[in-house]
């Protein structure tokens, strides 16, 4: 052992190192770090200076959710081995960890950009923005809407996107095939053969499916309503319709447009022609 000159007090640890008292004393019951010397007289606690490091390596444990008998296992073993696959694996959590707080990031500002166009546009009036290239997976359904709300056509596309036994976003191996408020709805084709509809999901761009359609940016019609009016669709938009015989309607089930409610559903009615497809 140091002479105790060389060590730090319990209060002196904590000080250097932002921790505090009652967690250095938890560390030690729960065998995750030990003092390097306890005075058998008057049980005073003792660190040595080396030791902050590794109460670096618990507070980032406890700052990111890495469960501290990992740590403590390294520190027991003092084992140089087991401490570069600790850190190893640890960059990779909190590397995941960052793509996830990205993730959440990204989908929070989309939600705020829906609260900002939710205020711009009045329900039942027609009007023209650019929207970006969307991909979507869609579930032909035939000459009628099957389901209000597309959920089997979710659940079918996250089933081939990331198989089934994905049960929650932290288990996806790509976090780049994740699309925080992602549109889902009801696409329209009409042409001469006649109707068809289908359930739809959005999926990242990257995702190749016989079931994929990709839908163009440019400058479309779309209409804002408290329900749905996609059978409608042909009356609402006539006037831009005149001169043709093929064309595609989308609807999408929208959250946080509404001007007041934060749980009301606004269906936006969007006019793509098919040659834009």
């Amino acid at each position: 052992m140091n002479d105790k000159k060389d060590l730090l007090s319990v209060g002196e640890m904590a000080k250097l190192t932002g921790v505090s008292i009652r967690a250095l004393h938890y560390y030690e019951r729960k065998n995750i770090l030990k003092p390097a010397y306890i005075d058998p007289n008057s049980g005073y606690r003792y660190y040595s200076y080396n030791q902050s490091n590794f109460i670096a390596l618990i507070m980032n444990c406890v700052d990111f959710d890495i469960p501290l008998k990992e740590i403590a296992s390294v520190i027991e073993s003092d084992d140089m081995a087991a401490l570069k696959i600790f850190v190893e694996v640890s960059i990779e959590t909190l590397e995941k960890k960052s793509k996830l707080l990205k993730l959440a990031i990204g989908g929070l500002g989309k939600v705020l950009q829906k609260i900002e166009l939710g205020k711009q546009y009045k329900i039942g009036e027609i009007y023209q923005r650019e929207f970006e290239e969307k991909t979507y997976y869609a579930k032909l359904y035939g000459q009628t809407i099957k389901e209000r709300y597309p959920i089997s056509v979710v659940l079918e596309m996250a089933h081939e996107l990331f198989g089934k036994r994905v049960n929650h976003v932290v288990d996806v191996d790509n976090l780049d095939d994740i699309i925080p408020v992602a549109d889902a709805g009801h696409i329209c084709r009409y042409s001469q053969d006649g109707i068809d509809y289908y359930g739809f999901v959005e999926t990242p761009p990257n995702f190749v499916h016989e079931n994929c359609i990709t839908i163009p940016a440019g400058n479309y019609f779309f209409r804002h309503d408290v329900s749905s009016q996609i059978e409608n669709a042909p009356e609402i938009f006539k006037e831009q319709l005149k001169g043709r015989d093929a064309y595609m309607m989308i609807e999408v089930e929208e959250m946080f447009l509404s001007k007041a409610k934060a749980s009301q559903t606004i269906y936006e009615l969007r006019f793509v022609g098919l040659h834009q497809v």
